[in-house]
């Protein structure tokens, strides 16, 4: 499949999650906890995943150590390209679950 292997384990994440876990999900993209009334397609800008990468050598932190971020003015997710779906549902876990706004990135 073209499907990058990040993306597919965050759909199977999202499949996952419960109602309540999607709301916070879609909160912490978006800053809104319910999809537009006609449809994600009429959500603007759409909704965006952009792999995020610690390539630095500088950076002491590895991939897996990373949370989540978020960018809610243009509804794009910051995700790490996380090795396994379990550790990525965690990391989305606690991210959308900390309550905390704009200092987490």
């Amino acid at each position: 499949s073209s499907i990058d292997p990040t993306i597919r384990r965050l759909f199977k994440v999202l499949d996952e999650f419960s109602a309540g876990e999607k709301k916070q999900f879609l909160k912490f993209v978006t800053s809104c906890p319910r999809p537009p009334i006609q449809g994600f397609s009429a959500l603007r800008p759409l909704l965006t995943v952009h792999r995020v990468r610690s390539d630095r050598s500088w950076w002491s932190w590895k991939d897996e150590d990373r949370l989540p971020t978020a960018s809610t003015c243009i509804n794009l997710l910051k995700l790490p390209p996380y090795k396994s779906s379990r550790v990525m549902k965690e990391k989305l876990l606690l991210a959308i679950t900390s309550g905390t706004g704009f200092e987490l990135s």
